[in-house]
């Protein structure tokens, strides 16, 4: 019995104390409280948990980054400052698409016929095939003359029954299957690219000269543009004329219709097409705009501009509409 009479006092003994220290400490604070000085450090000490970072907070982060972990805002940021990867080139040469390949395979021969394109009712006409592949032919010889250049195919997903594949993609992998029309035109894959989102022959041009300043960070020097003879006059007038691009730095290169009967035919359309140009030279009107929305079919382009984060310098001509010529400023 003694020994659990001194054993309980002992436990007791330091529960008193225990007990007496907190209420030394709580005495304490309330006594400090009545004090200026205390709520000063308060206040101080708040602002200081407010405003420091701590240094297990930035010894999380100096962790983070180095395995590889990146903020959100620093990735976007990363993006932006990605150097051009071809600073050097000062040409342009575009090859507008016409046509989405549907063919089983990418071989010269699948190329050469009809039925590896997909085709509106128009372009159905013997030669047809030959065509298009000439004006791969061409855009490739062009820019083999020329190791400052850059190649853009130019042409968007146009046609929802040929499905997701685009114009663009269509023309450079015909193009590559082909060995690039010759082994003097080799050295133009390294140069050779697409335009994905175009949807007519102004967004051939205006979109390719803004995927070229993704490509080497800046404007053309001089601009290709290759396509059919019969829409020379279109391409010289009103695109280069909505666009104020100097004609000195133009260059069209025509190729042949398909045949005799297609040259009647396209004459008289491309009459209506110029027309139609020359009213809404920007085609955001009723007409043209409505064809370029069912030339979207896959929702690429949508209502955003594709090239507005890119080419920011452009939003004033991206964003015009009317029949009034774009006045403000252009990098060109």
């Amino acid at each position: 019995n003694s020994k659990n009479r001194r054993g309980g006092g002992v436990r007791g003994f330091v529960g008193r104390l225990l007990l007496r220290a907190n209420w030394a400490v709580v005495s304490w604070v309330l006594r400090a409280a009545r004090a200026r000085w205390f709520t000063t450090l308060l206040i101080f000490w708040a602002a200081y948990r407010e405003f420091v970072p701590s240094a297990r907070s930035a010894r999380s982060s100096e962790s983070d980054s180095g395995r590889g972990v990146v903020s959100a805002p620093a990735v976007h940021s990363a993006l932006r400052a990605a150097p051009a990867p071809f600073p050097n080139a000062r040409d342009l040469v575009v090859v507008c698409g016409h046509a989405v390949f549907v063919g089983g395979d990418f071989t010269a021969a699948a190329a050469a016929l009809e039925s590896s394109w997909f085709l509106e009712p128009y372009q159905r006409t013997p030669g047809q095939a030959a065509a298009l592949v000439e004006h791969m032919r061409t855009g490739v010889a062009i820019a083999s003359k020329n190791e400052h250049s850059i190649l853009l195919f130019s042409g968007g997903t146009t046609r929802a029954a040929a499905g997701s594949l685009s114009e663009a993609t269509s023309y450079y992998l015909v193009s590559r299957a082909s060995g690039w029309f010759g082994a003097e035109n080799v050295d133009v894959a390294k140069r050779a690219f697409t335009e994905e989102r175009a949807r007519d022959s102004y967004e051939n041009v205006l979109f390719s000269i803004a995927r070229f300043h993704e490509l080497t960070g800046h404007t053309p020097r001089h601009l290709t543009v290759v396509g059919y003879e019969f829409k020379r006059a279109r391409f010289q007038n009103e695109h280069l004329t909505a666009l104020r691009w100097p004609a000195d730095r133009f260059a069209y290169e025509g190729t042949p219709f398909a045949n005799a009967e297609r040259e009647a035919t396209s004459a008289e359309r491309e009459k209506t097409v110029r027309s139609q140009f020359a009213a809404d030279p920007y085609g955001c009107g009723d007409e043209l705009g409505g064809k370029r929305v069912a030339r979207d079919p896959f929702a690429v382009v949508g209502e955003s501009h594709p090239y507005l984060a890119t080419n920011p310098e452009l939003a004033g001509l991206f964003a015009h509409c009317g029949g009034e010529t774009f006045a403000g400023k252009l990098p060109w």
